[in-house]
């Protein structure tokens, strides 16, 4: 436990102040609600190909308004938590969420493309908020040196949320629309309106209970071990591991994203005879093998250096991208799926060696890392005019391209004042 954590753990505080454990269970449960919410979009993007009649290209604008939401919010979210704490971060992006799930049932009613996209910006407004500060606090509850194993923890169980996503939005969003007593029901507006309800339950919660750290003043004023400020004096965009972990996170985020949006799209035409809800099931279990990869790497990250291990993972994607522009019927699929369990690490590595040695810093660096969510605004348009363009199969040049970049970052990291120990 470091010496924030252990300031806290034995300070007198009322009796309804949670314990590290039961905060790193909550942080867990945000990001399966996260997680479900990014997968559903994955679905969301056939469904709207179908009832809007749109190419693949118009479709990865839900993409663009969902990541595009992320990138602009980041840096108010980072001085929010840095004025206000986690607790009331949190609480506002839980608020923000609830507020944009519940904007599909007007969006429904008028009935255009836009009306959606607005309600998803300001849904993943919500999302920016609570993935940023859940991210870094994840990283601050224990000691810093398993801060990597603890944000892969719980982006494991998120991988839960993201196998889920599509169960529902497959079994759910292609029911056709209709009336039931009296009331014109469309799938995937009473799915968003219920999720709404549900957050704001949580809410509730939250306000009720006290959060461990939730007071800044009192985290900036504890002196912080030498390790975790090496990088403290240097000017953020002028750290060369900060500059590498943007670059590696807008292109992760881009090849992730962009992945997911045409994943359905690219089964649909190599497995004969597929159905978009069954296509579905296909991406509930790339997810599988994501949350799986999640799980494996807190295993392994005990005995290997998480540099190391994202640059052995980002390989791997590169090659299995390049066998993906092959599109073998089936199997491409199938190297396609498997793909997941090697991306999984991806991200925990990045964002967690990303913030290491900034000290107080590491909150805006948090917050200039998920910028970079930019990427999955951008690229996946890419990726989407290029297959209108020439074919699905090519446009996986894309995230090849984003992951041999991730690989490359991984490699010239400076290692300065790091030490990796087995745990």
């Amino acid at each position: 436990m470091d010496a924030s954590l252990s300031k806290i753990a034995n300070a007198p505080v009322s009796k309804n102040v949670l314990s590290l454990k039961a905060t790193m269970i909550i942080v867990i449960a945000f990001n399966f609600m996260w997680a479900f919410s990014h997968t559903l979009l994955d679905i969301l993007n056939k469904h709207f190909q179908d009832v809007f009649q749109i190419s693949h290209g118009q479709s990865a604008f839900i993409q663009t308004a969902y990541l595009g939401a992320y990138f602009l919010s980041a840096i108010p979210v980072g001085l929010l938590m840095k004025r206000y704490g986690y607790k009331n971060s949190i609480i506002v992006g839980l608020l923000l969420f609830a507020v944009g799930c519940m904007g599909f049932v007007p969006a429904a009613q008028i009935g255009t493309f836009s009306a959606f996209l607005t309600a998803i910006f300001v849904l993943a407004t919500g999302l920016a908020c609570l993935e940023i500060v859940c991210n870094l606090y994840a990283t601050k509850l224990g000691d810093p040196k398993g801060a990597t194993r603890r944000l892969t923890m719980a982006q494991a169980f998120g991988g839960m949320g993201g196998m889920c996503g599509p169960l529902v939005g497959g079994a759910v969003f292609f029911i056709p629309a209709g009336t039931v007593a009296g009331f014109y029901i469309e799938p995937a507006t009473l799915t968003y309106a219920v999720l709404s309800l549900l957050v704001l339950c949580v809410v509730v919660y939250i306000i009720s209970i006290k959060l461990p750290e939730t007071n800044h003043e009192e985290e900036n004023s504890i002196e912080p071990s030498p390790e975790d400020t090496v990088y403290e004096n240097i000017p953020l965009l002028k750290n060369k591991n900060v500059r590498k972990a943007m670059l590696s996170q807008f292109c992760y985020n881009g090849a992730h994203f962009g992945i997911g949006a045409f994943f359905i799209n690219y089964v649909i035409e190599h497995w004969d005879g597929i159905t978009p809800s069954k296509a579905a099931y296909f991406l509930s279990m790339a997810m599988f093998c994501y949350m799986s990869g999640r799980f494996l790497g807190i295993f392994v990250m005990k005995y290997i250096d998480p540099r190391k291990l994202q640059i052995l993972n980002s390989s791997v994607c590169v090659i299995a991208c390049l066998f993906v522009m092959l599109g073998y019927q089936y199997v491409s699929v199938i190297v396609l799926i498997c793909m997941f369990l090697f991306k999984s690490t991806l991200y925990p590595t990045i964002f967690s060696m990303g913030v290491r040695g900034l000290g107080k810093k590491s909150q805006m660096a948090a917050s200039l890392m998920v910028t970079m969510f930019v990427g999955g605004a951008i690229l996946p348009l890419v990726m989407g005019y290029l297959s209108d363009i020439t074919s699905i199969s090519t446009a996986f040049i894309v995230p090849a391209i984003c992951y041999a970049l991730i690989c490359w970052c991984a490699i010239t990291q400076d290692l300065t004042g790091y030490k990796f120990t087995k745990a």
